[in-house]
């Protein structure tokens, strides 16, 4: 795919789409198939650069690995290594997940510092807490982490993490899984991909009380068994098409997305921006209400202060904080104006500056709080996005909302996310040209 794409924008998007699997549940459910020696198969796993990434490291730790379409069987039987790829695995944060299932499996892990999207300090200190409180020892030696577990695990152990981090939950997740020990985790994230997790390893033999809640009682086993996977809906993907039609006036089917669980906490936000969604059966259909997008300061919104709404992440059921960005863009095209805050990244609205470029009307009051005045009609131009895969996200839809043409540069690093978010788009309607 070219790294850069012409949009004209302005054309209602209309159509029927299916949401990708979540991302999110397959980074640390493919690795978790270390934890057997059994086959274990995964359905709907997309060609994700990521994924992609993920199924080279199984297989130079000695995994075989069989895919036919969108079916990937993993079968851990001869592992060769407890050393992940130092080459792929300083590529991306999903390396890692892996921590958790070699220390369970092999005793030992040697991971990779890794990159990943530009986010600011994204310690693995959340990581490196959760393993030390559970008796691994951890050395950090030429840019590696080396994790060692106890020769004789505790029996029981009870662990209060300092945050309820998705990716500490899921890894120490896997590791306690592989153990006998009965362990008591308190402060778990609790997303739905962190549920996918759960329910995998329930079915792979592990006992788990609490599942999607933020206590977890676990109580693993040495010999666990193979088992089906299949990822939930991607909610982040759900969302942007959620943005999409109500930028751009269109209406868009969403097939399988009407799951109360994952999706009512956005429907509720997206209609006080006058964004209507209707469930039909197990679909979603989403337009805009008669009244357009418009920002009601005196309904139930949280408040900080007269006359404006406020909008921040929270870890879940609360707002997520991968929809952040696009909520901008929404806010943009919106009447009305909204303080957005994204506390948990400090560098999480570097793309603002390119979406005022393109003519938002948005305020910086500092590097984690916008003060964003809309209705704004985008100007199109040309803008280059910081690398993060949602900040690209956000200049993609507002290039779509309005009757100009913009170009945008560096669109490659969607594909960790959305393998065919073009071509999808396309579909719907939007005139898309690569560069």
């Amino acid at each position: 795919m070219s790294d850069t794409v012409s949009i004209i924008g302005g054309k209602p998007l209309i159509g029927t789409v299916t949401p990708i699997p979540n991302k999110n549940s397959l980074i640390p459910a493919l690795p978790a198939a270390l934890l057997t020696d059994q086959p274990v198969v995964y359905h709907h796993v997309p060609a994700t650069s990521d994924v992609e990434k993920i199924l080279e490291i199984l297989k130079l730790l000695g995994v075989k690995v069989t895919r036919q379409l969108d079916t990937v069987t993993l079968q851990a039987k001869n592992l060769k290594t407890h050393k992940v790829d130092r080459q792929l695995g300083e590529q991306f944060r999903g390396s890692l997940m892996f921590a958790g299932p070699l220390l369970a499996r092999l005793g030992k892990a040697q991971i990779p510092l890794p990159g990943g999207c530009l986010l600011g300090f994204r310690s693995i200190t959340t990581h490196l807490d959760a393993f030390k409180a559970a008796g691994v020892k951890i050395k950090l030696a030429d840019n590696h982490v080396i994790l060692t577990a106890p020769k004789k695990p505790s029996p029981h152990l009870r662990i209060w993490q300092m945050e309820a981090s998705v990716t500490a939950t899921e890894n120490l997740l896997m590791y306690l899984s592989g153990l006998s020990t009965q362990t008591e985790l308190i402060e778990a994230a609790c997303e739905p991909h962190v549920t996918d997790l759960e329910n995998l390893l329930v079915n792979m033999g592990a006992k788990i009380q609490g599942i999607g809640s933020n206590r977890l009682v676990i109580k693993g086993s040495p010999k666990l068994n193979g088992a089906q996977f299949t990822p939930s809906p991607d909610f982040v993907d759900i969302a942007g098409y959620m943005v999409a039609a109500g930028i751009t006036d269109g209406r868009i089917t969403i097939k399988n997305a009407n799951l109360p669980d994952i999706v009512d906490g956005l429907i509720r936000w997206m209609s006080a921006f006058g964004i209507k969604v209707t469930r039909q059966n197990k679909d979603l259909v989403v337009s805009l209400n008669k009244h357009g997008l418009a920002l009601d300061p005196e309904s139930n919104l949280p408040l900080s202060a007269p006359q404006l709404p406020k909008l921040s992440p929270r870890p879940w059921p609360g707002f997520p904080v991968d929809v952040i960005p696009v909520m901008a863009t929404l806010a943009s095209k919106t009447k009305g104006r909204l303080l957005l805050q994204n506390w948990m990244y400090e560098n999480g609205f570097e793309f603002v500056r390119e979406l005022n470029s393109l003519g938002a009307d948005i305020f910086i009051s500092d590097p984690q709080r916008l003060i964003i005045t809309g209705p704004v009609t985008f100007k199109g131009g040309e803008v280059s996005p910081p690398s993060v895969i949602q900040a690209t996200k956000a200049i993609f839809l507002a290039a779509l909302a309005d009757p100009v043409t913009t170009t945008i540069h560096g669109v490659d690093i969607l594909r960790r996310r959305y393998p065919d978010i073009f071509s999808v788009y396309r579909q719907l309607g939007a005139s898309i040209t690569t560069v």
